[in-house]
């Protein structure tokens, strides 16, 4: 059986996940943050479900510790940040929040990871997409972030990973910046022998409902 959790609670396959909040509700298996101290054994979890949880946290390098600590080898991890270029996204909300890029992320790859990186932890980029407009509740006034001209500014952007690295780093100035990106990574580990298939097998010493310290 595949272990995979949801986190945003708006996971398209949902019904093949395992809902996580930080507060009991209906519909929730376990009660945890999306953050350090999983009530997850290493290596027991096939795929992450984060959308947007993560993108107010102060310690997203520690959370990415841990969801690399509880995850299977190349085990998927789906998350929705908001991105440096954009001052919208960084004044949208009052609350502080970290703006990364997907150059970023590079510092996970194996290919490029530092040496002297104090954790072991690493992630393969497989997919990602940059965006000039995020979703929201509201979308008035945004006709022209979600027109045409902006279709085809993401087209070019997301053509390539060259082409994305180039507007992050030239281009995106010139149109306001991208609000938003989305990444899928792999967790970059080497194969091991996994952990009996089956979902209780996943639940680590704090067990369902266990808080997230």
């Amino acid at each position: 059986m595949m272990v995979r959790l949801d986190f945003s609670g708006r996971a398209k396959n949902a019904a093949r996940a395992m809902r996580i909040n930080a507060f009991a509700a209906p519909g929730v298996t376990f009660v945890a943050q999306a953050g350090p101290h999983l009530p997850f054994r290493d290596a027991s979890v096939d795929e992450l479900f984060l959308g947007r949880t993560i993108m107010y946290r102060d310690d997203i390098d520690a959370t990415l510790d841990e969801i690399w600590r509880v995850c299977k080898p190349n085990a998927l991890i789906h998350i929705t940040l908001p991105h440096a270029s954009s001052a919208i996204a960084a004044s949208r909300d009052a609350r502080a929040r970290p703006l990364l890029t997907l150059n970023t992320f590079n510092y996970y790859d194996p290919r490029s990871k530092p040496w002297d990186a104090p954790t072991a932890t690493a992630f393969a980029l497989e997919r990602a997409r940059l965006r000039v407009a995020g979703q929201r509740g509201d979308d008035s006034g945004l006709a022209l972030a979600r027109g045409p001209l902006t279709q085809f500014i993401e087209k070019l952007a997301n053509g390539s990973r060259g082409s994305q690295y180039r507007f992050e780093r030239w281009f995106a100035g010139l149109f306001g910046g991208f609000e938003e990106f989305d990444v899928v990574l792999s967790a970059a580990k080497q194969s091991q022998a996994r952990p009996p298939s089956a979902i209780m097998s996943a639940i680590g010493a704090n067990g369902a409902n266990g808080a997230g310290r």
